[in-house]
């Protein structure tokens, strides 16, 4: 498995932003680790016609994207993995996918939410993942393009 990058983006796959990683990556799938839209297809349909030309999508729950990544259904893919939050990642790791490094791109604000950066917002709940995350050493880069700035979220969050 050659996972190039994994995303969170409340968005999943949207369109100037994923193209944006997967050219500078070289990506050929994108695999939507998302329980929600793993389970309706109509979903699943707009985000594959939102994805890159030439670029396969998987959209599976995100257990079994932990399962597929792991277990050989990607092996000769250039991979990008998108999940929504941080929720989403925490369970992606604790279903055995490994990661040290992760790229964090837009999670929207609302109310009960705090402002992590421009882009991110976290409810209670997800800053504690977050913390969580940053502790166990996971690196959180918060970067909305390839050629855009990094913020070391890690950080910003342990800082409380």
């Amino acid at each position: 498995m050659t996972v190039q990058l994994i995303r969170v983006d409340d968005r999943l796959i949207h369109g100037q932003v994923v193209v944006g990683w997967t050219r500078s990556l070289g990506v050929d799938h994108i695999v939507v680790a998302d329980d929600k839209v793993g389970a309706d297809p109509l979903q699943s349909s707009l985000m594959r016609m939102a994805a890159p030309t030439g670029v396969g999508v998987t959209i599976m729950p995100v257990e079994a994207a932990a399962a597929a990544l792991t277990g050989g259904e990607f092996d000769r893919a250039k991979v990008l993995v998108i999940v929504r939050g941080p929720i989403e990642l925490s369970r992606l790791r604790s279903a055995g996918l490994p990661f040290d490094t992760v790229n964090v791109g837009n999670v929207h604000t609302g109310p009960g939410r705090t402002k992590l950066t421009k882009e991110v917002y976290a409810s209670p709940e997800e800053l504690v993942v977050w913390q969580e995350l940053a502790q166990a050493g996971v690196s959180l880069i918060a970067q909305w393009l390839p050629d855009q700035s990094r913020t070391d979220l890690g950080a910003l969050v342990l800082r409380g």
